[in-house]
């Protein structure tokens, strides 16, 4: 079994069960992963997308969205690697922007207060 999608006992204690600091933190989250997915691309150069996954891990391991920690470690590893294969890096950006939708979605669905029982 992989990662979980969101990890909201990780998320609330990461904000100490504040409830007004986690929706600004998840509102600031949205519009930075709008930027990410415009730079998550195989035809931007390398550095490019290796930054914009390197930054989306850490912003995922703060709110507790590992799986998409994961994608963007794995891409991140791929791009400082230096030269790749194509399919290589569209299948690991793909990845990337799946858990992307996936991690908002989550965050979509959790409820106004996402602090964990």
């Amino acid at each position: 079994m992989g990662p979980e999608t969101f990890d909201r006992a990780h998320f609330a204690m990461m904000t100490g069960h504040d409830a007004e600091l986690q929706a600004e933190i998840v509102a600031i989250f949205r519009v930075q992963a709008q930027l990410w997915s415009r730079l998550l691309i195989p035809d931007a150069p390398t550095v490019t997308w290796a930054d914009a996954a390197h930054t989306a891990k850490g912003s995922a391991k703060g709110l507790g969205l590992w799986r998409l920690a994961e994608a963007c470690d794995q891409a991140e590893q791929l791009g400082r690697a230096g030269a790749v294969e194509g399919a290589m890096v569209k299948a690991a950006l793909s990845r990337v922007r799946h858990a992307l939708e996936e991690a908002l979605e989550a965050l979509e669905a959790a409820p106004a207060s996402v602090v964990a029982a």
